[in-house]
C-alpha cells in the first residue's frame, strides 16, 4: 500500500513545494521542461537526496521537519552526486521554488 501512496505523495509534494508565502516564482518554459528531465534522469533518488540537490521542488521545510516529512529508512540510497547533476540542477533552476498551480 505504501508503494502505491508514494509516486501520489510525490506529486502532491511537487504541487505543494512551489508554495512559498505570497511570492510568485518565475521559471521559464525551458526551466519547466529541466525540471522534467531531471526528475526523468534521477529515478535513483529518493525524495530526500531530490530535495538536497533541487530544492525548489520541494516545500522550504522538507528537509527539516521530519513530522510532515519522515524520512523512509528503506529509501535511503545514496547515489553519488556527480557535477553533471549540480549542472543539470542548475539548469533547471532547482534555486527557485517552483510556481504555485
Amino acid at each position: 500500500m505504501v508503494r502505491r501512496l508514494l509516486p501520489l505523495a510525490l506529486l502532491v509534494t511537487l504541487a505543494v513545494g512551489g508554495c512559498t508565502y505570497g511570492e510568485k516564482a518565475a521559471i521559464t518554459p525551458d526551466q519547466e521542461q529541466a525540471r522534467v528531465q531531471f526528475l526523468e534522469d534521477h529515478g535513483d533518488f529518493d525524495d530526500h537526496e531530490l530535495a538536497r540537490l533541487c530544492p525548489g521542488l520541494y516545500p522550504r521545510d522538507f528537509l527539516t521537519n521530519e513530522d510532515d516529512y519522515p524520512r523512509e529508512k528503506k529509501d535511503h540510497r545514496n547515489p553519488p552526486v556527480t557535477q553533471a547533476d549540480r549542472d543539470q540542477a542548475r539548469a533547471a533552476g532547482c534555486d527557485v521554488p517552483s510556481p504555485p498551480k
